[in-house]
């Protein structure tokens, strides 16, 4: 009997998989967001300003940081809760896989965010808005900031402790 429902509780981590693909194929959806950026660049190249290139830039920068974001996520989610990613070919493999566990994960977690946090601030500021929303955003970033920091510190001390 205690076999029998260690074998059922080990076999549902592989009900995450649906949800880490689902995860990846949000990527899809990026690539149809970075690509009307890129075609309205186009459409506006000739006219338009260097503000305006810059946020067109910012915006996909920070569409690519998430997709970078989304795939980290669902490939070291999947290798530390379902199973061990193999591959024979590992010239390949991206040099992380592996050397993933939950704490980093949540530290790159959280530097993505500040990054992405820090775009949307920049692109706020250029597009003037104003000065109230400004110092919002900043204090949210803020937070994000010191969460990161936090994190970061938590991680040290429990890294340390083994």
């Amino acid at each position: 009997m205690e076999r029998t429902i260690e074998s059922v509780l080990l076999g549902a981590r592989w009900l995450l998989l649906p949800l880490y693909v689902a995860l990846l194929a949000t990527v899809v959806a990026i690539y149809g967001l970075v690509g009307r950026e890129l075609l309205h660049m186009a459409a506006g190249l000739g006219s338009a300003t260097e503000t305006e290139l810059v946020l067109a830039l910012l915006s996909v920068l920070d569409l690519v940081l998430i997709a970078n974001l989304v795939v980290m996520v669902a490939i070291s989610s999947y290798e530390s809760f379902v199973s061990r990613i193999e591959s024979a070919d590992e010239a390949r493999q991206p040099e992380w896989l592996g050397k993933m566990d939950s704490g980093n994960v949540k530290l790159k977690v959280s530097l993505s965010i500040v990054m992405i946090s820090a775009i949307h601030l920049l692109r706020a500021f250029m597009r003037d808005t104003p000065s109230d929303r400004l110092m919002v955003m900043g204090g949210i970033h803020l937070v994000f900031v010191v969460s990161t920091l936090l994190i970061a510190l938590v991680d040290r001390m429990h890294r340390q402790e083994h």
